[in-house]
């Protein structure tokens, strides 16, 4: 049993640091968020710490990462953006777009 808690939390800290790394964050903006030490934050990486359900919920309120794949890997759902642009207020997709040209800007730029 505690093996295979071990090894989930191992497969946790590594979507952790997936989704961090995608979003473009480093370990003390995580760390800063889930109000732990930046030491603390690479042992949940690296797994030595299990992440536990209220940090997810952090997780999820700051950055929109899926307690779902967090634990299984699995993602929940598809996006459909034609679907959503043809059913958003002209708010929604305003701020959709901003927050997509936001993300681009961090992946082109390297910052956080």
């Amino acid at each position: 049993m505690r093996a295979e808690k071990k090894e989930i939390n191992i497969q946790i800290g590594k979507r952790l640091q997936n989704a961090r790394k995608n979003g473009g964050y480093t370990q003390e903006t995580f760390a800063e968020t889930l109000d732990v030490s930046v030491e603390h934050y690479r042992k949940l990486e690296s797994g030595a710490y299990g992440l536990q359900p209220e940090k997810m919920l952090v997780l999820y309120e700051a950055y929109r990462i899926d307690p779902t794949y967090l634990i299984t890997g699995e993602k929940r759902e598809t996006f459909d953006l034609e679907a959503f642009l043809a059913n958003s207020s002209r708010e929604e997709r305003d701020e959709f777009i901003g927050q997509t040209l936001s993300y681009m800007k961090k992946l082109m730029t390297g910052q956080p």
